[in-house]
């Protein structure tokens, strides 16, 4: 038998209350505040650049692009040396550039699975050739969704091995007001054939 005093254990002395949970709570509420307001922030900032006018853009592998006027720079879908994309007035444009070890219309079948990967987009029409102001000549495809319709091109340099997709989304609402500008964009795509 285990006694409270005497010849047995010492009695542990009593727990005093530390009285530091309202600093503690403090200080998660400051972190809690600080890591939210970033994160609203930067949610609604977009990394979108403005363009000065007759900006030639270098995508990447010699390929370059004249954005359209009042269209800005979207940082988070530009990728140095294989991707730019801008956007403007409901739409976007996009350049994406890489090396391609096959043929045309294999890459088309790419283009094409990488356009309907989201169930609720369709393509549109049959595809067609195309040749632009710029030199490109290539595959034409269209698609649509609830809440976009776009055209995707699509240029293959078998010798270089290299492969040209430009996408034109657009808003449905906006998509005529649009589509000059997107198709002046895709007349001003070079590729120079100045690779790294």
């Amino acid at each position: 038998m285990i006694g409270t005093g005497g010849a047995g254990l010492p009695d542990l002395p009593r727990r005093e209350p530390y009285r530091t949970w309202w600093g503690s709570l403090i200080v998660v509420a400051a972190i809690l505040v600080l890591v939210g307001t970033l994160v609203l922030v930067d949610d609604h900032t977009s990394g979108a650049e403005p363009i000065a006018p007759g900006t030639t853009i270098e995508v990447g592998q010699g390929v370059t692009y004249v954005p359209a006027d009042g269209w800005s720079l979207i940082r988070e879908g530009t990728t140095p040396g294989s991707r730019s994309q801008v956007a403007g007035q409901g739409a976007t444009f996009s350049v994406n550039v890489g090396e391609w070890d096959g043929t045309a219309a294999a890459e088309v079948e790419r283009t094409k699975r990488s356009i309907t990967a989201d169930r609720s987009i369709r393509l549109t029409g049959d595809e067609s050739s195309f040749h632009s102001a710029g030199g490109l000549t290539g595959v034409a495809l269209s698609y649509a969704g609830p809440h976009l319709r776009g055209r995707a091109w699509v240029v293959v340099d078998e010798r270089a091995d290299l492969s040209v997709v430009a996408y034109g989304p657009s808003a449905v609402e906006t998509y005529q007001r649009t589509a000059g500008q997107v198709d002046e964009m895709l007349d001003s795509v070079r590729m120079t054939g100045a690779r790294p």
